[in-house]
């Protein structure tokens, strides 16, 4: 209904222009149509008005300005005929028509433009329009001086010349205006047409049955067309007014501005009229030109500086450090410093790229301030783009730099009343004062010694040195190899397994059921933990294949041991952000479950505070359709993350894991944390399970402090699936029938 609506109107308005065209021309046409054309037109501009308000309903009350202004407009000629005369009454709502339209002009464009800093092109652009206006204002008031000696005319063309400086201006600057916008500029330039005409005629409104009425019937028509319009909701919107013309487009629209002198010479020449002194013209016209110029190096200076800076941050981009580089060699030699921030991705992913945007600002200026503290001035930082800066600075202050660096975005970063962390993984080369470097060398160096401080936990610099190329290669390597392994069985690059450790009862050594544990079986490098490959997988952006291929061969083990009469446990997966993030996840964890008839309570699923889910993840909905089957919940790695009392408000948790680091620290005397946390489970009704239990001191301060649960090398190390069955789950009663095995997985007993 509304599409077919604002079709009907953009569709209306076109008619309407081309019968306000018709009826213009037959008022220049004859004459007798001229008074009644003045006095109807006003009328039903402003029912347009009205009208088009209530179609499109936009913001603000800046139409119903309009319309009042032509109301003023329409009352003017309404009373003259009424009274027999222009002046007096009819004038005065000319002019408070008139007021009211330079207001409206003024305050749009005011508002529109506050704490906007103007730049150099802006201000020569005001410039040249500014020269321009006076010039003609000058001969208008040369003109209206010497025919009529009106200083009020004076006044008035005057000020009509500056309202046309100011839509010149709106004009010149402003790019992809609506229909709407044209046709209100179009209206205006008439008015000022129409009013200077009456104002060199000496006086404020024409004469019933003269031929300028012809102008005024165009431009109030063209008010209500414009309200018509469905873009009309755009006209004084603030995005309007933000999209600007490139600073060539603005140039190319200033040019012909640069005739104005000349032909305004020519024509008061032509004509007869009184003009200006003979040296304004040449003078204005070379004023002009200069200002011109200038704008035109003010373009070419702001085009050189985007080629070389980062538009987000101001930074050098990669073509502002290849010239400082090359120009700003350093005695002693120089050194490269390449930052990757840690997480960023999660932050994006989390927040949004605006607040993502607002907190790579913030990090430019701890960076800056870094380098400028410790180089004295001697530094030039960069954006490569994404959330990778560079640092360029002297070999004499380039420890200090990545040491002040690191420490500089190990304090959060409140953005819009979040609480981000930006640690910051830094890679450093060098290069000799007698042995440069090329540039595009000192990047990959410092890019190898950058992803060696990730893979050592992120938070540090780490300089490069020879041997690092060959881990890359080998990384590389298993990037690719872990792409193939998990897009189904490739038998030269191994397959992955699932090992399992036990959770205990501290207090007896019960097992009640299992953690499972991805490794990778590789032909060459053996067996490989989580740490070797976890973080390829996160960088191909393949976890929930991962996280999928590990629940099937889960389930699929569950059901083959259920099948050979073993003891039955239940055994906990780890889901990554990317499972959580996937809407069918309960659907399919359920149908996975019903399809291998393995129990939902057989199955455990952990989620982690290190991977934060945004508000509006459907995370919180599968979990609970998950929890409300029979499924159980586990937050892991608890008392190491930044949420953990929002996941505890937002999902279904029933076991609360505390990360080793927590756990490590009883021993030694520091309960405080775990006894806090046991009496904070108790009170919510939740059980506490300690990781990395080692030792039997551990344990006993545990079971002290309530812990009822744990695991942890002091019971057993991650156990091979037929391992794990054979030692806990008890002997096969029967074979049972072979099920299907997840991609990736060999087959298991």
């Amino acid at each position: 209904m509304t599409s077919r609506r604002a079709r009907w109107s953009a569709r209306s308005t076109w008619v309407l222009l081309a019968v306000v065209l018709a009826v213009s021309a037959l008022v220049l046409a004859v004459p007798a149509w001229r008074a009644p054309a003045v006095l109807a037109v006003p009328a039903a501009s402003v029912a347009g008005v009205v009208l088009g308000v209530a179609l499109h309903r936009p913001r603000g009350g800046a139409w119903w300005l309009v319309a009042l202004t032509l109301t003023l407009w329409g009352a003017a000629p309404w009373l003259a005929q009424v009274t027999g005369r222009v002046d007096g009454p009819p004038t005065a709502l000319v002019w408070a028509g008139q007021a009211l339209a330079a207001g409206i002009v003024l305050h749009v464009a005011r508002g529109r433009e506050a704490g906007r800093e103007p730049s150099p092109g802006g201000r020569l652009d005001l410039a040249v329009i500014a020269a321009v206006v006076a010039l003609v204002g000058a001969q208008l008031a040369a003109v209206v001086l010497a025919d009529h000696g009106d200083v009020t005319g004076v006044v008035v063309a005057s000020a009509d010349v500056v309202l046309l400086g100011v839509l010149l201006r709106f004009t010149v600057s402003r790019r992809a205006l609506p229909v709407s916008s044209w046709l209100l500029l179009t209206a205006g330039l008439l008015v000022i047409v129409y009013d200077l005409t009456c104002s060199l005629n000496g006086r404020r409104m024409a004469l019933p049955g003269e031929a300028v009425q012809g102008l005024g019937v165009p431009a109030l028509a063209l008010f209500g067309l414009a309200a018509l319009h469905p873009s009309m909701t755009a006209t004084f919107a603030a995005e309007t007014f933000a999209r600007r013309r490139r600073p060539s487009g603005a140039l190319l629209g200033l040019l012909p501005l640069v005739a104005v002198p000349a032909a305004l010479w020519w024509v008061a020449r032509a004509a007869g009229a009184p003009g200006l002194p003979g040296w304004t013209v040449p003078v204005t016209g070379a004023l002009v030109a200069a200002l011109c110029l200038l704008r035109a190096s003010a373009a070419l200076r702001a085009s050189e500086h985007l080629a070389e800076h980062d538009p987000l941050t101001d930074l050098a981009n990669r073509r502002g450090l290849a010239r400082a580089h090359a120009e700003r060699p350093a005695l002693g030699g120089r050194s490269l410093l390449l930052l990757d921030l840690d997480d960023f991705k999660q932050v994006n992913d989390t927040h949004g790229h605006d607040v993502g945007d607002a907190l790579l600002l913030q990090v430019r200026d701890r960076l800056v301030s870094a380098t400028r503290e410790v180089c004295a001035g001697d530094g030039v930082v960069a954006r490569l783009g994404g959330d990778e800066f560079v640092v360029l600075a002297p070999a004499r202050c380039a420890g200090e730099v990545a040491d002040r660096l690191v420490r500089a975005l190990e304090a959060p970063v409140v953005v819009g009343g979040l609480v981000l962390r930006a640690g910051v993984s830094v890679g450093v080369a060098h290069e000799g004062a007698a042995a440069p470097v090329p540039l595009a060398e000192l990047l990959t160096r410092a890019d190898v010694a950058m992803y060696a401080a990730k893979s050592a936990g992120g938070g540090r610099a780490v300089d490069f040195h020879p041997a690092m190329r060959e881990e890359v290669a080998r990384r590389y390597t298993l990037s690719g190899q872990v792409r193939r392994l998990l897009a189904g069985r490739a038998p030269d690059v191994g397959h992955l397994e699932v090992h399992h450790q036990p959770l205990v009862e501290l207090a007896s050594g019960r097992v009640v059921g299992a953690e499972a544990l991805v490794r990778w079986r590789h032909p060459q490098h053996g067996l490989l933990t989580p740490d070797a490959f976890l973080a390829l997988v996160s960088t191909n952006d393949l976890d929930a294949e991962l996280d999928a291929a590990v629940l099937q061969e889960v389930v699929d083990q569950l059901s083959r041991w259920r099948d050979q009469g073993r003891r039955e446990l239940p055994v906990a997966v780890n889901l990554t952000r990317a499972s959580l993030d996937d809407p069918g996840l309960a659907e399919r964890v359920l149908t996975l479950l019903a399809d291998a008839g393995v129990p939902t309570s057989q199955l455990h699923l952990e989620i982690t505070e290190h991977q934060q889910l945004a508000v509006d993840s459907p995370a919180a909905g599968s979990l609970a359709e998950l929890r409300a089957a029979g499924v159980e919940i586990h937050l892991d790695d608890y008392g190491t993350g930044y949420t953990s009392l929002d996941y505890l408000r937002r999902f279904p948790v029933q076991v609360l894991k505390l990360d080793r680091s927590v756990v490590g620290a009883v021993a030694d005397g520091d309960a405080q944390l775990v006894a806090g946390v046991q009496a904070m489970a108790a009170a919510l009704d939740l059980q506490v399970l300690a990781e990395g239990v080692e030792t039997p001191q551990q344990r006993a301060r545990l079971i002290e402090l309530g812990v009822r649960y744990g695991q942890g090398y002091l019971f057993s190390r991650p156990l091979a699936a037929r391992d794990y069955a054979d030692r806990v789950l008890g002997p096969a009663r029967s074979h049972g029938p072979q099920r299907t095995v997840a991609p990736g997985f060999a087959a298991t007993p």
